[in-house]
Protein backbone atom coordinates (compact mmCIF):
# COMPACT_ATOMS: atom_id res chain seq x y z
CA UNK A 1 0.00 0.00 0.00
CA UNK A 2 2.43 2.34 0.89
CA UNK A 3 4.95 2.15 -2.50
CA UNK A 4 0.66 2.68 -4.49
CA UNK A 5 0.55 6.07 -2.38
CA UNK A 6 3.74 6.69 -2.97
CA UNK A 7 4.00 5.93 -6.59
CA UNK A 8 0.40 8.26 -7.09
CA UNK A 9 2.27 11.13 -4.71
CA UNK A 10 5.58 11.03 -7.61
CA UNK A 11 2.78 11.67 -10.72
CA UNK A 12 1.01 14.25 -8.22
CA UNK A 13 4.38 16.48 -7.41
CA UNK A 14 4.96 16.70 -11.00
CA UNK A 15 1.96 18.08 -12.02
CA UNK A 16 2.09 20.58 -8.77
CA UNK A 17 6.05 21.49 -10.11
CA UNK A 18 4.41 22.39 -13.32
CA UNK A 19 1.41 24.63 -12.47
CA UNK A 20 3.47 26.05 -9.31
CA UNK A 21 4.35 29.99 -9.91
CA UNK A 22 5.71 30.48 -6.58
CA UNK A 23 9.69 30.12 -5.73
CA UNK A 24 11.16 29.02 -3.25
CA UNK A 25 12.93 32.12 -1.59
CA UNK A 26 9.12 34.00 -2.55
CA UNK A 27 7.28 31.16 0.34
CA UNK A 28 10.12 32.46 2.47
CA UNK A 29 8.78 35.82 1.96
CA UNK A 30 4.86 34.48 2.22
CA UNK A 31 3.15 37.06 4.80
CA UNK A 32 -0.03 35.01 6.68
CA UNK A 33 -0.90 34.12 10.42
CA UNK A 34 1.93 31.26 11.66
CA UNK A 35 0.94 29.62 14.77
CA UNK A 36 3.33 28.00 17.42
CA UNK A 37 2.34 23.94 16.63
CA UNK A 38 5.09 22.99 19.13
CA UNK A 39 4.22 25.91 21.53
CA UNK A 40 0.80 24.87 21.47
CA UNK A 41 1.84 21.27 22.84
CA UNK A 42 4.22 22.54 25.26
CA UNK A 43 2.17 25.05 26.78
CA UNK A 44 -0.92 22.06 27.20
CA UNK A 45 1.80 19.68 28.87
CA UNK A 46 2.60 22.76 31.15
CA UNK A 47 -0.73 22.96 32.44
CA UNK A 48 -0.57 19.34 33.51
CA UNK A 49 -2.90 17.83 30.46
CA UNK A 50 -2.08 15.70 27.76
CA UNK A 51 -1.98 17.55 24.21
CA UNK A 52 -4.24 16.02 21.46
CA UNK A 53 -3.70 16.38 18.13
CA UNK A 54 -6.95 15.94 17.11
CA UNK A 55 -7.17 15.21 13.09
CA UNK A 56 -9.64 15.33 10.74
CA UNK A 57 -10.08 11.79 8.90
CA UNK A 58 -12.37 10.96 5.95
CA UNK A 59 -11.16 7.75 4.85
CA UNK A 60 -8.37 5.16 6.01
CA UNK A 61 -6.73 3.31 3.01
CA UNK A 62 -7.44 -0.36 5.30
CA UNK A 63 -11.03 1.04 6.01
CA UNK A 64 -12.33 2.94 3.95
CA UNK A 65 -14.85 6.07 4.60
CA UNK A 66 -14.62 6.57 8.75
CA UNK A 67 -17.90 8.66 8.47
CA UNK A 68 -19.60 9.58 5.47
CA UNK A 69 -21.68 12.63 7.50
CA UNK A 70 -18.72 14.10 8.70
CA UNK A 71 -18.40 17.68 8.81
CA UNK A 72 -14.77 19.12 8.98
CA UNK A 73 -15.68 22.70 10.04
CA UNK A 74 -18.29 21.50 12.89
CA UNK A 75 -15.56 18.79 13.75
CA UNK A 76 -12.75 21.54 14.07
CA UNK A 77 -15.29 23.48 16.09
CA UNK A 78 -15.78 20.73 18.55
CA UNK A 79 -12.09 19.96 18.45
CA UNK A 80 -11.34 23.83 19.64
CA UNK A 81 -14.19 23.55 22.02
CA UNK A 82 -12.66 20.16 23.51
CA UNK A 83 -9.63 21.15 24.58
CA UNK A 84 -7.53 19.90 21.51
CA UNK A 85 -3.86 21.65 21.12
CA UNK A 86 -3.35 21.41 17.48
CA UNK A 87 -5.09 19.85 14.54
CA UNK A 88 -3.89 17.29 11.92
CA UNK A 89 -5.86 17.25 8.73
CA UNK A 90 -5.35 14.60 5.79
CA UNK A 91 -4.77 16.51 2.09
CA UNK A 92 -4.29 13.51 0.28
CA UNK A 93 -7.39 12.82 -1.98
CA UNK A 94 -6.31 9.39 -3.68
CA UNK A 95 -5.86 7.56 -0.57
CA UNK A 96 -7.48 9.71 2.49
CA UNK A 97 -10.38 11.49 0.63
CA UNK A 98 -8.91 14.52 2.11
CA UNK A 99 -7.97 17.86 0.00
CA UNK A 100 -5.96 21.10 -0.03
CA UNK A 101 -9.57 23.09 0.32
CA UNK A 102 -9.89 21.02 3.66
CA UNK A 103 -6.31 22.80 5.34
CA UNK A 104 -7.40 25.97 4.07
CA UNK A 105 -11.33 25.53 5.53
CA UNK A 106 -9.85 24.42 8.74
CA UNK A 107 -7.27 27.09 8.95
CA UNK A 108 -10.04 29.97 8.43
CA UNK A 109 -12.73 28.22 11.17
CA UNK A 110 -10.04 27.56 14.48
CA UNK A 111 -7.49 29.54 15.97
CA UNK A 112 -5.64 26.18 16.54
CA UNK A 113 -2.21 25.55 14.52
CA UNK A 114 -2.60 23.21 11.54
CA UNK A 115 -0.63 20.19 10.50
CA UNK A 116 -0.50 19.12 6.98
CA UNK A 117 -0.85 15.68 7.10
CA UNK A 118 0.16 13.84 3.91
CA UNK A 119 2.96 12.67 2.05
CA UNK A 120 5.73 15.36 1.79
CA UNK A 121 8.81 13.85 -0.56
CA UNK A 122 9.69 17.49 -2.79
CA UNK A 123 10.45 21.01 -1.81
CA UNK A 124 7.32 21.91 -4.16
CA UNK A 125 5.18 20.58 -1.41
CA UNK A 126 6.73 22.60 1.29
CA UNK A 127 5.92 25.75 -0.66
CA UNK A 128 2.35 24.60 -1.18
CA UNK A 129 2.21 23.77 2.55
CA UNK A 130 3.06 27.89 3.27
CA UNK A 131 0.70 29.12 0.42
CA UNK A 132 -2.29 27.20 2.13
CA UNK A 133 -1.61 28.64 5.20
CA UNK A 134 -0.07 24.85 7.06
CA UNK A 135 1.57 25.68 10.30
CA UNK A 136 3.52 22.69 10.36
CA UNK A 137 4.34 19.36 7.92
CA UNK A 138 4.84 15.90 8.33
CA UNK A 139 7.96 14.06 7.38
CA UNK A 140 7.58 10.37 7.24
CA UNK A 141 11.14 8.73 7.59
CA UNK A 142 10.06 5.64 6.59
CA UNK A 143 9.56 7.35 2.90
CA UNK A 144 12.45 9.44 2.47
CA UNK A 145 16.15 8.94 1.62
CA UNK A 146 18.33 10.58 4.34
CA UNK A 147 19.08 13.35 1.70
CA UNK A 148 15.43 13.88 1.03
CA UNK A 149 14.75 14.21 4.83
CA UNK A 150 17.61 16.32 5.52
CA UNK A 151 17.07 18.72 2.53
CA UNK A 152 13.12 18.83 3.37
CA UNK A 153 13.99 19.35 7.19
CA UNK A 154 16.25 22.42 6.43
CA UNK A 155 13.83 24.22 4.22
CA UNK A 156 11.02 23.40 6.31
CA UNK A 157 13.05 25.37 8.91
CA UNK A 158 13.74 28.05 6.37
CA UNK A 159 10.02 28.42 5.81
CA UNK A 160 9.58 28.78 9.45
CA UNK A 161 7.41 25.37 9.26
CA UNK A 162 6.91 23.30 13.15
CA UNK A 163 7.96 19.67 12.15
CA UNK A 164 6.54 16.58 12.94
CA UNK A 165 8.75 13.55 11.99
CA UNK A 166 7.38 10.15 12.10
CA UNK A 167 9.52 6.97 12.98
CA UNK A 168 8.26 3.93 13.02
CA UNK A 169 11.60 1.68 14.61
CA UNK A 170 14.76 2.25 16.05
CA UNK A 171 16.77 3.03 13.06
CA UNK A 172 14.25 5.70 11.95
CA UNK A 173 14.57 7.44 15.39
CA UNK A 174 18.51 7.43 15.13
CA UNK A 175 18.09 9.28 12.30
CA UNK A 176 16.03 11.58 13.74
CA UNK A 177 18.19 12.11 16.58
CA UNK A 178 20.98 12.34 14.18
CA UNK A 179 19.19 15.70 12.99
CA UNK A 180 18.20 16.80 16.46
CA UNK A 181 14.64 17.05 15.72
CA UNK A 182 12.37 18.43 18.81
CA UNK A 183 8.88 16.87 17.67
CA UNK A 184 9.04 13.02 17.05
CA UNK A 185 5.98 11.18 16.38
CA UNK A 186 6.20 7.24 16.66
CA UNK A 187 3.71 5.53 14.54
CA UNK A 188 2.33 2.40 16.21
CA UNK A 189 0.73 1.31 13.06
CA UNK A 190 3.44 -0.81 10.73
CA UNK A 191 2.96 0.75 7.27
CA UNK A 192 3.24 -2.92 5.51
CA UNK A 193 0.62 -4.80 7.39
CA UNK A 194 -1.53 -1.83 9.20
CA UNK A 195 -1.12 -3.62 12.29
CA UNK A 196 -1.22 -1.59 15.90
CA UNK A 197 1.50 -2.27 18.41
CA UNK A 198 1.41 0.36 21.00
CA UNK A 199 4.69 -1.57 22.54
CA UNK A 200 6.41 0.60 20.02
CA UNK A 201 5.94 3.93 21.21
CA UNK A 202 6.69 2.51 24.75
CA UNK A 203 10.19 0.83 23.46
CA UNK A 204 11.17 4.08 20.85
CA UNK A 205 10.15 6.62 24.25
CA UNK A 206 12.79 5.04 26.15
CA UNK A 207 16.20 6.30 23.44
CA UNK A 208 14.61 10.09 23.23
CA UNK A 209 15.86 12.52 26.03
CA UNK A 210 12.13 14.19 26.61
CA UNK A 211 14.31 17.63 27.89
CA UNK A 212 14.99 18.43 24.14
CA UNK A 213 12.07 16.74 22.29
CA UNK A 214 8.16 16.32 22.31
CA UNK A 215 7.20 12.60 21.88
CA UNK A 216 3.77 12.06 20.06
CA UNK A 217 2.50 8.44 20.05
CA UNK A 218 0.34 7.72 17.26
CA UNK A 219 -2.62 5.45 16.06
CA UNK A 220 -4.30 2.81 18.44
CA UNK A 221 -5.36 5.55 20.76
CA UNK A 222 -8.69 5.33 21.58
CA UNK A 223 -9.20 5.49 25.67
CA UNK A 224 -7.74 7.62 28.81
CA UNK A 225 -6.47 3.70 30.07
CA UNK A 226 -4.10 3.64 26.86
CA UNK A 227 -2.81 7.37 27.79
CA UNK A 228 -2.26 6.85 31.25
CA UNK A 229 -0.05 3.56 30.31
CA UNK A 230 1.96 5.55 27.97
CA UNK A 231 2.15 8.54 30.11
CA UNK A 232 3.98 6.54 32.60
CA UNK A 233 6.66 6.50 29.91
CA UNK A 234 7.07 10.03 29.11
CA UNK A 235 4.63 10.09 26.60
CA UNK A 236 2.23 13.67 27.04
CA UNK A 237 1.53 14.25 23.42
CA UNK A 238 -0.73 12.19 21.20
CA UNK A 239 -2.08 11.93 17.65
CA UNK A 240 -5.77 10.72 17.46
CA UNK A 241 -7.78 10.72 14.45
CA UNK A 242 -9.91 7.65 13.87
CA UNK A 243 -11.65 6.91 17.40
CA UNK A 244 -12.31 10.67 17.32
CA UNK A 245 -14.32 10.55 13.98
CA UNK A 246 -16.44 7.28 14.75
CA UNK A 247 -17.36 8.60 18.18
CA UNK A 248 -20.88 9.35 18.82
CA UNK A 249 -19.94 11.93 21.51
CA UNK A 250 -16.22 13.54 20.19
CA UNK A 251 -16.51 16.56 22.09
CA UNK A 252 -16.84 14.23 25.30
CA UNK A 253 -14.17 11.40 24.14
CA UNK A 254 -11.41 14.18 23.77
CA UNK A 255 -12.26 16.11 27.03
CA UNK A 256 -11.25 12.81 28.68
CA UNK A 257 -8.46 11.72 26.96
CA UNK A 258 -6.63 15.53 27.64
CA UNK A 259 -7.39 14.89 31.40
Amino acid sequence: MLNDIIKNKIKEIDLLRESQKLSFDEACDLKYSKRSFIGALQSKINDGKNAIIAEIKRCSPSKGYLNKNLNIENMADIYEKSDASCISVLTDSKFFKGSIDDLINIKQKTNLPVLRKDFILDESQLIQSCMIGSDCILLIIACLSENQFSNLLEKSKILGLDVLVEVHNENELKLALKYKCNLIGINNRNLATFEVNLDTSKKLARLIDTRNTLIVSESGIDNKGTIDDLNKNGIKTFLIGESLIVSPSPGDLLKSLVG
